[in-house]
C-alpha cells in the first residue's frame, strides 16, 4: 500500500531490486503520477503504457512495472520487470489486501453503484477508520489502483465493483473477496456486450460478488431476481422502498428494521432512487453494527457524486445533470423527479442515447420515449440510437427535437432555455453530456 519499500513491492512480484526507495502511490494514468509513486506501464490497443516513461519521470514518479519486452530507456526510473504488467498489477493488490485486517465490503449493480459506495462510506466514518473506491475506479485495470492506494490502517474499505464483460465481477472479487457483498440494482444494460439473457442474466453476472467462500453477508434490493436469491450460501439481507417484507424497508424519513419501526432520518434527498442508494448504505451500516444514533450524525453528511442528479442554477435555469451513465431504469427514475419549474417555466429534458441494448435498444428507446410524453414540455434527443425515443414523444404533439451530434444541441440549448425552465440532462457515458451544462 502506500509507503511501502519497493524492494518489499519487488518481493511480492517474485523480483530483485537493490533501491532504497519507498513508494508513495500507484498509477495506471502517467497523467496522475506525483513523486515517488510507481506507474503500471499497462498496453492497450490504443495506447501503450510504456510510451509515457518519460513523462512519469518528469513528474517525479520512482519508478514503474514493466513488460520483459520493454527494450527503452528507463529515464531514471527503477524498472520492474514482468512478463504480464496487469496480472502483477492485479496480483500486488491481491497480496496487499490480504494482508489487511479490514473489512471488504463490495458493492455491485446495474444502477447506483458509486452513490451508495459514497453513502456507506460516509455513514461509516462516523465510527470506523474507512478506505473507499477512488471516483468510479471499479474496473480490472483501476479497483487494483484503489486497493494499492489505501493508507493499510483501514478499518473498512468499501469497493465499487463494475462489469463490462462476462466475468468481470468474479475476478474483482479475486483480487478483493468481500466480506460483505452488496447489488443495488440490476437493469436493462450491458446487453450488447454481454450477450446476457435478460435483467435475470445481468443478474446472474452480478450475484458472482457472492460467489467467494469468505462472504459472510449478502445485501440486495429486495426484487433481486428468486434464483439469485436462491443461490446464495450465507446470510441474507433485502432492502426495498417498495416492499415491507424486506430487512429493511424506508417510507417517509422512517427505516423499518425487519418489520420492526426502528429510526426516522432527516434525509437531504427526496428522489426514490436515492434513498434507495441511502437504505442499501444504512443496511451495510447496520450490518456492521453501527447504532441508529451513530447512522444519524453521519446523514447531514451525505453528498451525491457528481453527476448523478447534481443540481446547479445558471440565469436563473436550474439545471440538473444526471450525465454520468444512462440505462432504461435510470433515465425513467430521472423523469420521475423531474422537478417541476417555476411559474411560467418548462421542463425541457435533453436525452443522449442508451448503448449497449443489442437488440433490445429499439424497444427500450421507445418505452422511455412513451414514459417521458406527460414528464417533459420539451425534448431534445441526441444520438442515431435515441431516435426511437424522439419518434415515440412527438406523438403528444409537444415540442420535440433530434440531433446527431452535441454542438447542435448546445447551440439549441443556448436558444432555448428561458429564466425558471428546469433542464434535464441524462445519457451514455461516452457522450460527455456535462458539457451541456458546463458550456450554458
Amino acid at each position: 500500500m502506500r509507503n511501502t519499500p519497493i524492494s518489499e513491492i519487488a518481493r511480492r512480484l517474485m523480483l530483485g531490486c537493490e533501491s532504497d526507495g519507498v513508494v508513495t502511490g500507484y498509477q495506471v494514468d502517467s497523467r496522475r503520477i506525483g513523486p515517488g509513486e510507481l506507474f503500471f506501464a499497462l498496453g492497450g490497443d490504443r495506447v501503450d503504457g510504456h510510451q509515457f516513461l518519460g513523462d512519469v519521470a518528469a513528474s517525479g514518479g520512482l519508478g514503474a512495472v514493466v513488460s520483459t519486452q520493454y527494450a527503452g530507456p528507463a529515464f531514471g526510473l527503477v524498472l520492474l520487470r514482468v512478463v504480464d504488467v496487469l496480472g502483477a498489477l492485479q496480483g500486488l493488490a491481491k497480496s496487499m489486501l490480504a494482508d489487511s485486517k479490514a473489512v471488504v465490503v463490495g458493492i455491485t449493480g446495474s444502477m447506483g453503484k458509486t452513490t451508495t459506495k459514497d453513502f456507506t462510506a460516509t455513514l461509516l466514518e462516523g465510527k470506523f477508520r474507512v478506505g473507499k473506491t477512488y471516483s468510479s475506479y471499479n474496473t480490472k485495470l483501476t479497483l487494483p489502483i484503489t486497493v494499492l492506494n489505501l493508507r493499510g490502517d483501514e478499518e473498512v474499505v468499501v469497493l465499487e465493483m463494475g462489469m463490462g464483460e462476462p466475468g468481470d465481477i468474479a475476478k474483482l472479487v479475486e483480487i478483493a473477496p468481500p466480506d460483505i457483498a452488496v447489488i443495488t440494482q440490476v437493469a436493462m444494460a450491458h446487453y450488447g456486450d454481454l450477450f446476457l439473457d435478460g435483467t435475470a442474466g445481468v443478474a446472474r453476472a452480478k450475484a458472482e460478488i457472492f460467489g467467494h467462500p469468505k462472504l459472510k453477508k449478502a445485501i440486495f434490493y429486495h426484487h433481486l431476481h428468486a434464483d439469485v436469491v436462491t443461490a446464495i450460501r450465507c446470510e441474507k439481507v433485502s432492502y426495498s422502498l417498495q416492499d415491507r417484507s424486506g430487512d429493511y424497508f424506508l417510507a417517509g424519513g422512517v427505516v423499518d428494521e425487519r418489520g420492526v419501526r426502528a429510526f426516522r432520518f432527516e434525509i437531504p434527498f427526496s428522489e426514490p432512487h436515492i434513498q434507495h442508494n441511502f437504505l442499501g448504505a444504512v443496511a451495510i451500516a447496520r450490518a456492521l453494527k453501527m447504532g441508529w444514533d451513530e447512522i444519524e450524525g453521519q446523514v447531514a453528511k451525505l453528498t451525491l457524486p457528481k453527476m448523478r442528479f447534481e443540481r446547479s442554477e445558471r440565469n436563473e435555469v436550474l439545471f440538473i445533470n444526471d450525465a454520468y451513465n444512462a440505462n432504461p431504469d435510470s433515465m425513467k427514475a430521472a423523469l420521475s423527479c423531474f422537478p417541476e419549474p417555476k411559474v411560467g417555466g418548462k421542463r425541457i429534458a435533453v436525452l443522449g442515447r442508451m448503448v449497449d441494448l443489442g437488440p433490445y435498444s429499439v424497444a427500450l428507446h421507445e418505452e422511455v420515449g412513451r414514459f417521458a410524453q406527460d414528464r417533459v414540455d420539451h425534448l431534445i434527443t441526441l444520438g442515431n440510437e435515441a431516435k426511437p425515443l424522439y419518434d415515440q414523444f412527438v406523438q403528444t404533439k409537444r415540442p420535440a427535437e433530434h440531433y446527431t451530434d452535441i454542438k447542435s444541441v448546445a447551440k439549441r440549448l443556448k436558444q432555448l432555455v428561458r429564466p425558471g425552465d428546469v433542464v434535464l440532462i441524462k445519457g451514455s457515458r461516452d457522450l460527455a453530456m456535462e458539457t451541456l451544462v458546463e458550456g450554458s
